[in-house]
């Protein structure tokens, strides 16, 4: 029994060692398989471990400053036109609120909202507002405007200001609302007026109604002379006219191609439009609105492919006023000439006159001799004198410039005592042609 057990121990040792032995030699087998892989495989290598490593590039460290102009929270002069038509500013939506404007619409190519600032001051001097963000809206108080009082705001131009950021070298006012009281009968603004002090150019006083006019003030690069204009409203005693506006103040950059020529307070740069003296109107009465003491040019861009005419012709009118009243016309003995004159010549416009230079009727080529003149006055624009029917004049002198200049009040003749009462102003359609 006992040899029996012994036997069979025996050969269950035998068994589990060959099997053991087979198992080794498929070890062998596969490790040097793998030997023979590793050894064909390029040796890569052997980069240590080092706390934060990364191979690659490394983002460049920017001070707070850079990052700003790298990543601003405005897009500088970049204008954006909200859903309801307002001219706004890319900006990002916290910037905005964090300045008093309102986020409408967005700037899909700068990933920002269109950001409308508004200023509304309450016309005191506790309550003087300074703006430096591009297109930004100036509204008078919803409460309303008693008398004697006035209104004034500080537009800061400073190219070291990070909303700015660029040296600015003009600002365009856009009356999109303009009325405050009219002048008085000698078409002075003694009652209400509007100024502007800081530019470079001469700016006029206007009053009356003034929406849909604007204004460029030229002002030093702001780069290197910081600059502040003052905008400001006085008021007269009288408490019956309606005082409203809304301006909106633009700023236009140094290296702009939208900057108007230098000393012209109003440029025109479409091939066609209306231009129209300050306060002139399509509405009945005999009161004077043309407005004293005017003394600025008019530009008008000369369009490439153009054949380098400038057409003016009057403004059709609906009630029974006149688009062009710029003095009382006068014979040539200095007696006046008849009623609904033209006038060109210079030595009858001397008071108030619109200078279009080489102005010449449409038919009659400017070369033809005495159809070319520089002044016009009388009630009706015609190149000829005392002529009773109005007609489109054209210049050809280039670059396209009118000058409009006015009296200090509206006596013809101080001495004589002679009234010239009742002039209204312009207002012509034009065609750059």
């Amino acid at each position: 029994m006992i040899n029996i057990n012994l036997s069979s121990f025996l050969l269950v040792i035998l068994l589990v060692q060959s099997s053991c032995a087979n198992e080794d030699d498929d070890s062998l087998e596969s490790e040097s398989q793998e030997s023979l892989i590793v050894e064909s495989s390029p040796r890569l290598p052997v980069t240590p471990w080092k706390p934060h490593y990364f191979s690659g590039p490394k983002l460049p460290q920017y001070s707070p400053a850079v990052i700003a102009r790298t990543f601003p929270a405005f897009v500088p002069f970049t204008s954006c036109t909200s859903p309801n038509k307002e001219t706004g500013i890319c900006a990002e939506s916290g910037a905005c609120t964090q300045l008093g404007g309102r986020a409408s619409g967005a700037c899909p190519s700068y990933g920002r909202v269109c950001c409308i600032n508004v200023i509304t001051n309450t016309c005191d001097d506790a309550d003087r507002k300074v703006v430096t963000l591009d297109n930004t809206y100036w509204l008078s108080p919803t409460m309303g405007i008693g008398s004697s009082t006035g209104c004034a705001l500080t537009v800061k131009l400073d190219a070291k200001l990070p909303e700015q950021g660029k040296a600015v070298c003009q600002v365009r006012l856009n009356f999109v609302l303009f009325t405050i009281a009219q002048p008085d009968t000698e078409s002075v603004c003694n009652t209400d007026a509007f100024d502007v002090a800081g530019a470079s150019n001469k700016i006029p006083t206007i009053c009356g109604d003034n929406g849909g006019q604007h204004m460029y003030l030229n002002v030093p690069s702001s780069s290197t002379s910081p600059t502040d204009l003052q905008l400001s409203f006085n008021f007269g005693t009288d408490s019956n006219p309606v005082r409203a506006w809304n301006i909106l103040i633009s700023m236009i950059p140094c290296d702009s191609p939208n900057l108007a020529p230098l000393d012209c307070l109003q440029y025109f740069s479409g091939r066609s439009g209306t231009v129209s003296s300050f306060n002139w109107r399509d509405v009945a009465g005999t009161e004077t609105r043309q407005l004293a003491s005017q003394d600025y040019s008019i530009c008008f861009k000369t369009l490439p492919g153009s054949r380098r005419t400038l057409c003016l012709a009057p403004c059709t009118v609906t009630s029974a006023t006149l688009a062009f009243s710029v003095s009382v016309p006068r014979a040539a003995d200095g007696t006046a000439a008849p009623a609904g004159s033209s006038q060109s010549r210079p030595n009858n416009c001397e008071k108030d006159y619109l200078v279009i230079p080489g102005g010449f009727n449409v038919g009659n080529p400017a070369t033809v001799n005495n159809m070319a003149f520089d002044r016009f006055c009388g009630e009706n624009l015609n190149a000829l004198a005392q002529i009773t029917a109005t007609t489109s004049v054209c210049t050809t002198a280039t670059p396209f410039r009118l000058l409009y200049r006015t009296s200090d009040d509206e006596m013809e003749d101080k001495t004589a005592g002679v009234v010239d009462r009742g002039n209204l102003g312009f207002c012509f359609t034009f065609r750059n042609q």
